[in-house]
């Protein structure tokens, strides 16, 4: 029976000190998970306006094309025309295919 309280008063140290490690780990962990949280806000935002930016030059880009394409059919409406029956034509027959 001695045997047991002298081991049990030699773990008590033991125990504290785990749990002194445990407490900190947990702390660690916390503010662990809060600086994850961060970067992934911050990451978020950056790729917004990445998408943002990328729309916006796609959208530039769209309407360049347009007015070209407005332009030359404006100065070539004979060609223009017979480009769109003989793509209409093409495309019918893909798909009466079916």
């Amino acid at each position: 029976m001695a045997d047991k309280l002298e081991t049990t008063a030699n773990m008590e140290p033991g125990v504290a000190e785990l749990k002194e490690d445990l407490a900190r780990l947990r702390e660690d962990l916390a503010k662990l998970a809060a600086t994850v949280g961060e970067t992934a806000k911050a990451g978020l935002k950056g790729a917004t306006a990445d998408a943002g930016a990328a729309a916006g030059e796609a959208g530039d880009w769209a309407e360049v094309q347009y007015h070209n394409m407005r332009t030359c059919i404006r100065e070539q409406p004979i060609t223009s025309c017979a480009i769109a029956a003989g793509a209409g034509f093409v495309l019918g027959q893909i798909l009466l295919r079916r």
